[in-house]
Protein backbone atom coordinates (compact mmCIF):
# COMPACT_ATOMS: atom_id res chain seq x y z
CA UNK A 1 0.00 0.00 0.00
CA UNK A 2 1.71 3.55 -1.14
CA UNK A 3 2.06 6.44 1.30
CA UNK A 4 -0.91 9.05 0.43
CA UNK A 5 0.49 12.62 0.30
CA UNK A 6 -1.50 15.22 2.49
CA UNK A 7 -3.01 17.35 -0.40
CA UNK A 8 -4.45 13.81 -2.29
CA UNK A 9 -7.61 12.73 -2.38
CA UNK A 10 -9.20 9.17 -1.22
CA UNK A 11 -12.23 8.83 -3.64
CA UNK A 12 -15.18 8.25 -1.75
CA UNK A 13 -16.82 4.91 -2.05
CA UNK A 14 -19.62 4.54 -4.38
CA UNK A 15 -18.63 7.56 -6.30
CA UNK A 16 -17.48 7.38 -10.11
CA UNK A 17 -13.88 9.07 -10.71
CA UNK A 18 -13.68 11.20 -14.18
CA UNK A 19 -10.18 12.43 -15.70
CA UNK A 20 -11.74 14.81 -17.68
CA UNK A 21 -13.64 18.32 -16.78
CA UNK A 22 -15.80 20.07 -18.25
CA UNK A 23 -13.58 22.58 -19.85
CA UNK A 24 -11.18 19.32 -21.50
CA UNK A 25 -14.50 18.82 -23.75
CA UNK A 26 -13.87 20.47 -27.25
CA UNK A 27 -16.60 22.49 -29.29
CA UNK A 28 -16.35 22.74 -33.16
CA UNK A 29 -18.70 24.38 -35.87
CA UNK A 30 -19.48 22.84 -38.96
CA UNK A 31 -21.22 23.98 -42.30
CA UNK A 32 -22.31 22.26 -44.86
CA UNK A 33 -24.95 22.31 -47.66
CA UNK A 34 -27.31 19.93 -49.92
CA UNK A 35 -30.12 20.45 -51.58
CA UNK A 36 -34.03 19.09 -51.72
CA UNK A 37 -34.28 18.48 -55.93
CA UNK A 38 -37.75 17.88 -56.62
CA UNK A 39 -39.64 17.14 -59.74
CA UNK A 40 -43.24 17.38 -60.52
CA UNK A 41 -45.29 14.29 -61.68
CA UNK A 42 -47.53 15.59 -64.53
CA UNK A 43 -50.12 12.41 -64.46
CA UNK A 44 -50.56 12.66 -60.84
CA UNK A 45 -49.92 16.27 -60.14
CA UNK A 46 -47.45 14.90 -57.75
CA UNK A 47 -44.50 16.75 -56.34
CA UNK A 48 -41.33 14.04 -56.30
CA UNK A 49 -37.94 14.81 -54.04
CA UNK A 50 -34.55 13.12 -54.31
CA UNK A 51 -33.48 10.44 -51.34
CA UNK A 52 -30.48 8.82 -50.52
CA UNK A 53 -29.68 6.00 -48.13
CA UNK A 54 -26.90 5.55 -46.24
CA UNK A 55 -25.07 2.31 -45.43
CA UNK A 56 -26.15 2.52 -42.37
CA UNK A 57 -29.91 2.09 -44.11
CA UNK A 58 -30.97 5.97 -42.80
CA UNK A 59 -32.84 7.92 -45.51
CA UNK A 60 -31.49 11.66 -45.87
CA UNK A 61 -31.16 14.61 -48.37
CA UNK A 62 -28.15 15.07 -50.12
CA UNK A 63 -25.38 17.48 -48.56
CA UNK A 64 -21.89 17.90 -47.75
CA UNK A 65 -18.82 19.81 -47.13
CA UNK A 66 -17.59 23.14 -48.98
CA UNK A 67 -13.84 22.66 -50.63
CA UNK A 68 -12.14 25.59 -49.83
CA UNK A 69 -13.11 28.86 -51.49
CA UNK A 70 -16.09 27.29 -52.44
CA UNK A 71 -19.42 29.15 -52.13
CA UNK A 72 -22.03 27.26 -49.96
CA UNK A 73 -24.58 27.29 -52.93
CA UNK A 74 -21.69 26.03 -54.88
CA UNK A 75 -20.97 22.90 -52.62
CA UNK A 76 -24.63 22.64 -52.24
CA UNK A 77 -24.73 21.99 -56.69
CA UNK A 78 -21.47 19.66 -56.51
CA UNK A 79 -22.52 17.35 -53.61
CA UNK A 80 -25.88 16.88 -55.31
CA UNK A 81 -24.54 15.85 -57.99
CA UNK A 82 -22.27 13.67 -56.54
CA UNK A 83 -24.27 11.80 -53.82
CA UNK A 84 -27.01 11.36 -56.76
CA UNK A 85 -25.46 11.60 -60.22
CA UNK A 86 -27.93 14.16 -61.77
CA UNK A 87 -27.19 17.37 -62.87
CA UNK A 88 -29.41 19.98 -60.76
CA UNK A 89 -29.64 23.54 -61.23
CA UNK A 90 -29.99 25.53 -58.20
CA UNK A 91 -33.43 27.24 -57.09
CA UNK A 92 -35.12 28.80 -54.01
CA UNK A 93 -33.44 28.85 -50.77
CA UNK A 94 -35.44 26.98 -48.51
CA UNK A 95 -33.01 27.78 -44.96
CA UNK A 96 -30.55 26.04 -42.67
CA UNK A 97 -31.10 22.93 -40.51
CA UNK A 98 -29.52 23.03 -37.51
CA UNK A 99 -28.20 20.07 -35.18
CA UNK A 100 -25.58 18.91 -32.72
CA UNK A 101 -23.44 15.87 -32.45
CA UNK A 102 -20.26 14.40 -31.27
CA UNK A 103 -18.97 12.08 -28.69
CA UNK A 104 -16.74 12.37 -25.54
CA UNK A 105 -14.29 14.46 -26.75
CA UNK A 106 -16.14 17.06 -28.87
CA UNK A 107 -18.98 18.56 -29.50
CA UNK A 108 -20.32 19.75 -33.24
CA UNK A 109 -22.57 22.25 -33.63
CA UNK A 110 -23.51 21.64 -37.83
CA UNK A 111 -25.94 24.37 -40.15
CA UNK A 112 -26.68 22.59 -43.45
CA UNK A 113 -27.78 25.29 -45.93
CA UNK A 114 -30.50 23.69 -48.56
CA UNK A 115 -31.79 25.14 -51.33
CA UNK A 116 -34.94 23.89 -54.07
CA UNK A 117 -33.48 22.11 -56.89
CA UNK A 118 -34.43 21.01 -60.47
CA UNK A 119 -32.66 17.99 -62.49
CA UNK A 120 -31.73 18.78 -65.95
CA UNK A 121 -30.18 15.73 -66.57
CA UNK A 122 -27.69 12.69 -64.90
CA UNK A 123 -28.96 9.32 -64.03
CA UNK A 124 -28.83 7.89 -60.34
CA UNK A 125 -26.63 4.88 -61.94
CA UNK A 126 -23.66 7.77 -61.50
CA UNK A 127 -24.23 8.20 -58.29
CA UNK A 128 -21.09 8.29 -56.25
CA UNK A 129 -20.18 5.34 -53.28
CA UNK A 130 -21.39 7.30 -50.51
CA UNK A 131 -24.87 6.01 -50.73
CA UNK A 132 -26.33 2.66 -51.39
CA UNK A 133 -30.13 3.91 -52.87
CA UNK A 134 -30.87 6.80 -54.47
CA UNK A 135 -34.37 7.37 -55.44
CA UNK A 136 -37.20 9.34 -56.47
CA UNK A 137 -40.25 9.42 -53.38
CA UNK A 138 -43.27 11.35 -53.05
CA UNK A 139 -43.18 14.42 -50.55
CA UNK A 140 -45.37 12.83 -48.25
CA UNK A 141 -43.47 9.53 -48.37
CA UNK A 142 -40.69 11.40 -47.92
CA UNK A 143 -41.58 13.43 -44.60
CA UNK A 144 -42.49 9.67 -43.42
CA UNK A 145 -39.45 8.13 -44.37
CA UNK A 146 -36.44 10.27 -43.55
CA UNK A 147 -34.83 9.20 -40.24
CA UNK A 148 -34.27 12.68 -38.63
CA UNK A 149 -37.04 14.43 -37.25
CA UNK A 150 -35.24 18.14 -38.23
CA UNK A 151 -35.32 16.57 -42.20
CA UNK A 152 -38.72 16.08 -42.03
CA UNK A 153 -39.10 19.49 -41.02
CA UNK A 154 -36.98 21.16 -43.92
CA UNK A 155 -39.12 18.85 -46.33
CA UNK A 156 -41.99 20.59 -44.49
CA UNK A 157 -40.63 24.01 -45.13
CA UNK A 158 -40.01 22.88 -48.87
CA UNK A 159 -43.26 21.81 -49.50
CA UNK A 160 -44.50 25.10 -48.25
CA UNK A 161 -42.32 26.98 -50.79
CA UNK A 162 -43.40 24.52 -53.45
CA UNK A 163 -47.21 24.96 -52.79
CA UNK A 164 -46.70 28.78 -54.09
CA UNK A 165 -45.88 27.13 -57.41
CA UNK A 166 -47.33 23.81 -58.18
CA UNK A 167 -49.99 23.83 -56.17
CA UNK A 168 -50.20 21.56 -53.14
CA UNK A 169 -48.42 18.84 -52.78
CA UNK A 170 -50.02 15.39 -52.41
CA UNK A 171 -48.75 12.72 -50.63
Amino acid sequence: MGVRSSNERRPRIGTRRTTRSPKSIRKGIAVSAGGVVWRERAQEGEVEIVLVQTPARRWSLPKGTPENGEKLDETALREVSEETGLQVQLDEKIGVMRYSFGGEEARIDKAVHFWLMQPTGGSFEDHDDEHIDVRWVGLGDAMRMVSYRNTATLLEDAAALLDRRVGPAQA
